[in-house]
């Protein structure tokens, strides 16, 4: 069974998905880019309002945004974090691993994979997953697109990669313009979990409100995983 992510940007869509069987809720700001990073008051007010026993995850933005930073943020009772790695430069891998060694006591950290890697100007994947690997921080591997714009490139030859990622003991997430028909096309690759933000508001837009019917249909498929 997968577990289903909703990302949320206020305690009253955090309330909706909690309503509808949401496993994990995630803080982020839609018009701020793929991973945009909601104010801290704002993921302060949605783990405030989540009851503890569901698991609050934050998304940080891009690992450039943070260059120069030496503090890390206020992640208190908060599960997991994930840094994106879009618009990277070549030392990338040594800066991602300085702010892990730095921002060590928190949550949990999640790496981020862009499958329009290209278009991301990020890493590809399979450096992602082999520094995720090896840096042994991580907890877990995210596969989302950076471009919300364009169709996905998410397809059932990304099994090998998650299978690695799982062997290797790593928690996968699959995100990316998801919905119910494109969860039950992508189910072989047996994430173990489910991320969404467009196909659980309303009309399927992203920047529209969180709907409770359609997180339970969603939550419904992703338990069938």
């Amino acid at each position: 069974m997968a577990r289903l992510l909703v990302s949320v940007r206020s305690p009253e869509e955090a309330r909706f998905a909690v309503e509808g069987g949401a496993d994990i809720i995630d803080v982020k700001e839609p018009s701020r880019g793929p991973l945009g990073r909601a104010d801290t008051n704002v993921w302060k007010a949605i783990r405030g309002t989540v009851p503890l026993t569901i698991p609050v995850s934050v998304a940080l933005g891009e690992l450039h945004e943070w260059m120069g930073e030496t503090i890390p943020p206020d992640l208190s009772n908060l599960s997991y974090w994930k840094l994106g790695l879009a618009n990277c430069d070549e030392g990338w891998a040594r800066n991602w691993r300085g702010i892990q060694r730095e921002w060590r006591t928190g949550p949990g950290w999640i790496a981020v994979a862009y499958a329009d890697w290209e278009r991301a100007r990020s890493p590809g994947p399979e450096l992602v997953l082999a520094e995720a690997i090896d840096s042994g921080e991580c907890v877990g591997i995210l596969v989302d697109t950076w471009d919300k714009a364009s169709p996905s490139p998410i397809d059932l030859t990304w099994k090998p990669w998650f299978d690695r990622a799982r062997d290797s003991g790593l928690t996968t997430a699959l995100a990316g313009r998801l919905d119910l028909a494109t969860i039950a096309r992508l189910a072989p690759l047996r994430p173990n979990i489910i991320a969404v933000r467009g196909a659980a508001c309303v009309e399927g837009d992203r920047r529209g409100d969180i709907d409770t019917g359609r997180v339970a249909g969603l939550a419904s498929a992703a338990h069938a995983i």
